[in-house]
């Protein structure tokens, strides 16, 4: 079957659509057509510039602040509750008495921290003010990094300063590449794993995520966790550019993935040398309520006072 064009007006018609509907308003028609200026021809025609720039805009995926929140409802349910749960109902011979296991998950909780992954003002710190409120936490289960040993990180002997502490559960937005879980768990990590080794505890350590890479995931498991999962795995073919991108598994006539490739490829060299389709060729085409991953394609959010590119989704950069 022959597939047939599409128009810039179909494609701006639905971009509205979806940020009335799913994006919050965030990007209206001035904003698209600011975009627009920014693609003159330096790839392709301007005009087949410009319907490729809307045809990417209008499959990237935004989640707002809604669809946030119950991403982290579904992070502290399946990937933090219930694996304690089966292990208590295991422990009590299969029982599925709720209180029993109310009472014994109130013990596991009780013993447990959440913390952000990185600096306490990046994506991770963010998102825990959410993720309290969504699940009906109180504030006493949140605590900061240098709160949890008695002396500053690094300095021996140390022990913790929470009493009964049982585990440490690391939540982030986005594991695209694994790179800051790397630097975390030297810095960090491998500290409160050494001082339980020396006191002879049982901590358990976790980092969940709301969206992860598959290989992304597979590196972050070699290190010190004891669990690491997210709430997506992020597929191949949600990688814009991919041999299996379902982006452009049927995509409109004159549209083609290695045409779409050149232009974006083409300016991000210009703005974002050094990975123009995404921190570690990410190729995403995803944005968060609080913040845009730098592992999308760049055209979309790079927000820089350097550079005179006009973004459609700007990026909160780290400083």
């Amino acid at each position: 079957m022959t597939a047939k064009p599409v128009t810039e007006a179909t494609l701006q018609k639905r971009i509205q659509v979806l940020s009335d509907e799913v994006w919050e308003h965030s990007v209206e028609g001035e904003d698209v057509r600011r975009w627009l200026t920014n693609f003159v021809g330096n790839a392709l025609t301007q005009d087949l510039e410009r319907l490729h720039a809307l045809y990417l805009l209008a499959n990237f995926n935004y989640f707002g602040l809604r669809e946030v929140r119950e991403m982290l409802k579904s992070l502290y349910r399946d990937l933090f509750r219930y694996p304690i749960v089966q292990t208590i109902r295991s422990a009590h011979g299969g029982t599925r008495d709720p209180a029993v296991i109310a009472q014994a998950f109130a013990t596991e909780l009780d013993g447990t921290r959440f913390l952000g992954m990185g600096n306490p003002s990046e994506s991770g710190g963010h998102l825990l003010y959410y993720f309290r409120q969504t699940n009906q936490l109180t504030k006493n289960h949140f605590i900061h990094e240098h709160e949890v040993l008695e002396e500053a990180i690094g300095v021996t002997p140390n022990s913790f300063a929470i009493k009964n502490l049982k585990r440490l559960v690391f939540i982030d937005d986005l594991m695209g590449s694994g790179d800051q879980a790397v630097e975390y768990s030297r810095k960090v990590v491998t500290h409160f794993r050494e001082v339980a080794r020396v006191q002879v505890s049982d901590l358990e350590l976790s980092y969940f995520t709301l969206f992860a890479s598959q290989d992304a995931l597979d590196r972050v498991r070699k290190l010190p966790f004891d669990s690491v999962d997210a709430v997506h795995v992020l597929s191949e073919s949600e990688r814009a550019f991919s041999t299996t991108s379902r982006l452009y598994a049927q995509p409109p006539a004159g549209i083609t993935s290695a045409d779409a490739r050149l232009f974006a490829e083409t300016y991000g060299k210009n703005i974002a040398p050094g990975f123009p389709l995404g921190w570690k060729d990410g190729q995403l085409l995803l944005g968060l309520h609080h913040n845009v991953p730098d592992n999308s394609l760049p055209i979309f959010w790079l927000s820089e006072d350097w550079s005179s590119w006009e973004p459609v989704f700007p990026r909160f950069q780290k400083k």
